[in-house]
């Protein structure tokens, strides 16, 4: 895979930006992510999850907004159809449905710490506590009528993907509502 350069590249400064000498927020980006969208045809889609379970060697396949993270890739069922499987190559039959390589069209930051959620919250208009937004939980929402993608991998850990185009202006929105709490960006 190519490196790609980051729709974050001019205001990306990694290092500690605390508030009141604390950083409760971590931010990361990952520009060399990859991400295969699979898509299944209607009539396929209980051969494409038997498929997507022997080939991944997953017990199971995930339920829609739902994902399973293993310790080198990720599967997240985006939509009923549609799955996202991150950092794995994927031969998918055409007879099941189709492939699609969107790595370069997503700026995705990592964003953890003890107030992820609460800075989340400023913004999305979901429910993440953790009864209703759960571990390995996804959903498609907006920032600033943005549409975009947010993975849950852990208790305040969250993947945010945002289109490449927007990346900066949300970017730079997510640090300044992060200055109430203290953050941190850490090198890529």
């Amino acid at each position: 895979m190519h490196n790609r350069h980051s729709a974050l590249d001019s205001n990306y400064f990694p290092g500690d930006y605390p508030f009141n000498n604390e950083t409760n927020i971590s931010f990361k980006e990952y520009n060399n992510i990859n991400i295969k969208q699979i898509s299944c045809w209607p009539e396929a889609l209980e051969k494409a999850e038997s498929f997507l379970k022997k080939e991944l060697e997953l017990p199971y396949v995930p339920q829609f907004n739902k994902g399973i993270v293993e310790k080198k890739f990720s599967l997240w069922r985006i939509e009923p159809l549609k799955w996202w499987a991150i950092d794995k190559e994927i031969n998918f039959s055409e007879e099941l449905g189709t492939t699609l390589e969107i790595s370069h069209s997503f700026t995705c930051i990592s964003i953890s710490g003890e107030n992820a959620t609460l800075l989340l919250n400023r913004h999305l208009p979901l429910d993440l506590r953790s009864i209703n937004f759960s571990e390995c939980s996804s959903a498609s929402s907006a920032i600033h009528h943005v549409s975009i993608k947010l993975l849950k991998y852990s208790d305040n850990n969250y993947h945010l993907f945002i289109p490449r185009g927007f990346g900066l202006s949300i970017w730079e929105i997510l640090l300044e509502t992060a200055k109430q709490f203290g953050y941190k960006i850490l090198e890529r």
